[in-house]
């Protein structure tokens, strides 16, 4: 191979590379690379201990990452929700390890979207409403910013 090939060779690698590299740095991060916050919940139930809590934002339900610790008949929750989420509703799998799914039909907040920690206690509470289902509504109070 001659010198005069190998430079060619070597320089269309060298662009190739650079090209890469430069479409990695221009390409902009998706809208689900959305900015997280944290969310601490006290929770407790009217019929025992939580378990699981799950966030709408708006778009729908799902369990948010996190952990949680227990103590007496309250679960803390600490999770992450999205900065930009303006509203906030919540719910939990069940309470008093009772599967039963009721109907919810809870309670939606509006936030302020920002990447504060916010802070709130949360109380879902069971009941069968004659003759219809069973309900729980799920409320939050003394919410913060920090």
């Amino acid at each position: 191979m001659s010198r005069s090939g190998l430079r060619r060779r070597i320089a269309a690698l060298g662009s190739a590379v650079a090209a890469v590299v430069l479409l990695a740095v221009a390409v902009p991060q998706s809208a689900s690379a959305d900015t997280m916050r944290t969310f601490n919940v006290a929770l407790s139930c009217s019929t025992g201990l939580p378990y699981g809590l799950s966030v709408d934002n708006g778009s729908g339900w799902y369990y948010p990452d996190g952990s949680s610790y227990a103590s007496g008949g309250v679960k803390y929750f600490t999770v992450y929700i999205p900065a930009s989420a303006s509203s906030l509703a919540i719910n939990t799998s069940f309470c008093d390890n009772d599967p039963t799914t009721p109907y919810w039909e809870g309670y939606r907040y509006s936030i302020t979207p920002g990447t504060s920690t916010i802070s709130a206690n949360g109380y879902c509470n069971d009941e069968y409403v004659y003759p219809g289902p069973f309900v729980r509504y799920c409320s939050l109070s003394a919410l913060t910013y920090s």
